[in-house]
């Protein structure tokens, strides 16, 4: 059964030159491989295999450093952004209302 593997790793830019590099986190970034899930359970050393991929991803501008993996043996299930939007509506309403203030509409 093929599954995915999401890594996530720290994004670093080079805000100098490559002789000598200034590095700076500038946020997440998100790598994925698919594989096999039966040839998953044979590494002992996963972390350190995918380390090592992710910090081959790097050059002299940018860098990636590994944080972490997750497994995904299915496809996520989408949500509806509604359902969001309605909550935090329905959030600031709430907010308005504990503090007395009058709601504008």
């Amino acid at each position: 059964m093929d599954c995915k593997i999401i890594i996530n790793a720290q994004y670093h830019e080079n805000y100098s030159d490559t002789d000598t590099p200034h590095w700076k986190p500038k946020g997440g970034h998100e790598f994925q491989i698919e594989v096999n899930s039966d040839v998953l359970m044979y590494s002992n050393e996963l972390e350190k295999h995918l380390t090592k991929i992710v910090s081959k991803q790097s050059n002299g501008h940018e860098k990636f450093e590994y944080i972490g993996h997750e497994v995904q043996f299915q496809k996520p299930t989408m949500l509806h952004h509604q359902s969001l939007y309605e909550l935090i509506n329905c959030e600031g309403q709430k907010r308005d209302i504990e503090n007395g203030v009058d709601l504008p509409f």
